[in-house]
């Protein structure tokens, strides 16, 4: 009976030892690979643990109870059952270690999608956009806090809604919808910019939204997801860059303008300081009128020498409403001496100049010369006329004042550097220049110029007399007579003294000489007066010579003075040609 006693203690306490060691190995495992159980196997594991401990036990105990007989059939159980438990133990320890190992791994990926899970929770919940889940009926399936502060709604308020049941405009949740169903019905993503209006805001909001579908797997119908970005700041930006560059381009073009009106108002200004007559300054007003105000009509008066009326002198435009002629009296501008506006909108004074019936704007503005009132500038317009426009047409009422004015200066000059100063007659300068112009055209046209040379006869004794101021009444009155007897187009000049020269072009010879004697009759038979006394009469001495081609100016004027000297030593008071003594 030794043997099998031995066997019996031998088979129990091999699998004493495979029932203890299996938890150990388990347990070892475990606290290696960091593993944990999970809560709901705990009971489980605890009850196996217990179980298997409990059977270790067992055959532990087993070894040090007395002996007693075993059947063959008992002792081979034990045998195969210490043989089972130690190949369980010899083999469970590397896939016990296996499973171990996979369960830990399992637990960290649970734990690491968890907490991936969270971050995008995280990102989703508190990131700087709003996005939400919808379903095939667009309705909310999930939306983040940040659509949540928007709209200032609770977590669960909205889920299980369609946009356009919360929404404050239902016609822009129809929009959000219509877009959804582009989404489903494509089955692409779709960009797009969409304008929603919050509650108690008049101002919509316009968001950047990217709309795309996905598939649940868990039910097999399709979600649609969403991510939408404010971007208000950016397109109101966007609109304030918009209305900056309308201003900034309307502010170009206002410059351009300007720009414009400056360029014409000094070309203006050019052509006035070049202007020779009062029409010419009329003409460059009118031409730059009608340019500056291309839809306007107006016109220039002049008050008469005669400070009685006041006339138009220029009109331009599409029509005339104010009269030709009016008295200074009929125009308030002219009364004041500053502009007057007359419009539908400035219940100003009307102006009886105007005819009736009076429609439309009218300005008038003085035109100043010399510190007086000379006229006015009137403009006419269908429409309003701007505050810039007035500027612009005092500005044009100021240059042409100052221009008449420069004009009337000029002329005065013009007319004392040309003029005798007693005879008022051209003097000896402008003369022998103008004589040179006609002698040029004579010889062009192929006529004859005439040159008549007088000298008043004993003119010395007179002077001796009647005294020097009573000699200057005698040429003065002879040169009222010479303008008299001559055309208007004749040249006639006080040559020095007592001496004249009269410049006449396209005459033939012989009405020349018929001229000339009848000139010469109307001096003898002229009457002279200083005051009540009657003076002596005087005569003159003439000679006349015609251009030939190719003579010059000093020899056809020393020609006329050397027949008039004929004349002279010939007895005086007659005329005499002169005659070329080489021919």
């Amino acid at each position: 009976m030794e043997p099998i006693y031995w066997n019996s203690i031998i088979a129990h306490g091999i699998t004493a030892f495979s029932y203890f060691g299996i938890p150990i190995v388990i347990g070892v495992f475990f606290a290696k690979t960091k593993a944990t159980i999970p809560s709901k196997f705990w009971l489980a594991f605890f009850l196996s643990g217990g179980f298997v401990l409990f059977c270790g036990f067992h055959h532990f105990l087993a070894i040090f109870e007395p002996h007693s007989a075993v059947s063959l059939l008992h002792l081979g159980v034990l045998d195969v059952m210490a043989f089972i438990s130690l190949s369980a133990l010899l083999y469970l320890t590397p896939t016990a270690y296996q499973v171990v190992k996979a369960i830990a791994k399992s637990q960290e990926d649970t734990r690491e999608l968890q907490r991936s899970q969270q971050m995008q929770q995280l990102f989703l919940d508190h990131g700087p956009f709003a996005a939400y889940i919808k379903d095939e009926q667009s309705r909310l399936l999930y939306y983040n806090q940040e659509l949540q502060s928007k709209f200032s709604v609770d977590p669960q308020e909205w889920l299980g809604k369609r946009d356009s049941e919360f929404l404050p405009d239902p016609e822009e949740g129809r929009r959000v919808m219509e877009n959804d169903r582009v989404v489903l019905k494509t089955l692409r993503p779709l960009k797009l910019i969409e304008e929603v209006k919050i509650s108690d805001n008049d101002q919509p909001c316009y968001w950047l939204s990217f709309k795309f579908p996905f598939n649940d797997y868990a039910t097999g119908a399709y979600r649609i997801g969403g991510i939408s970005i404010d971007i208000t700041e950016s397109i109101e930006a966007q609109r304030s860059l918009t209305d900056l560059n309308q201003q900034l381009e309307e502010k170009t073009l206002e410059l351009e303008a300007k720009k414009r009106e400056l360029i014409s108002l000094s070309d203006m200004a050019d052509m006035l300081y070049s202007c020779e007559s009062e029409d010419e300054v009329y003409q460059v007003v009118a031409l730059t009128c009608s340019k500056l105000f291309p839809n306007m009509s107006g016109s220039i008066y002049r008050i008469a020498n005669s400070k009685n009326y006041v006339q138009m002198n220029s009109f331009w435009g599409a029509k005339r409403s104010s009269k030709e002629i009016f008295s200074l009296s009929d125009c308030w501008a002219l009364r004041r001496g500053k502009f007057n506006l007359f419009s539908p909108r400035n219940s100003g004074l009307m102006c009886s100049h105007l005819i009736r019936p009076v429609s439309g704007t009218h300005l008038c503005v003085p035109l100043f010369g010399q510190g007086e009132v000379v006229g006015i500038l009137h403009i006419d317009a269908l429409e309003e006329i701007s505050p810039e426009d007035q500027q612009i047409t005092e500005i044009i009422a100021r240059t042409l004042g100052i221009a008449l004015n420069n004009l009337s200066i000029k002329q005065r000059l013009t007319h004392d550097s040309l003029r005798d100063g007693m005879t008022q007659l051209f003097n000896q300068s402008y003369m022998q220049s103008i004589t040179e112009q006609r002698l040029a055209e004579a010889e062009r046209s192929g006529k004859p110029l005439s040159v008549i040379f007088l000298d008043i006869d004993n003119f010395k004794s007179y002077n001796s007399r009647y005294g020097h101021v009573t000699a200057n009444i005698v040429l003065q009155g002879l040169a009222k007579l010479l303008l008299k007897s001559i055309r208007s187009f004749d040249i006639p000049c006080r040559w020095g003294g007592e001496e004249f020269v009269i410049v006449m072009p396209n005459m033939t010879l012989e009405t020349l000489r018929k001229r000339v004697e009848q000139l010469r009759l109307d001096i003898e038979q002229m009457q002279l007066k200083d005051g009540d006394q009657i003076l002596e009469s005087i005569t003159a001495s003439f000679g006349i010579a015609v251009s030939e081609p190719g003579i010059t100016v000093k020899d056809l004027l020393n020609r006329a003075n050397q027949a008039m000297l004929e004349a002279k030593r010939t007895g005086k008071n007659r005329v005499r040609e002169y005659v070329n003594t080489f021919n």
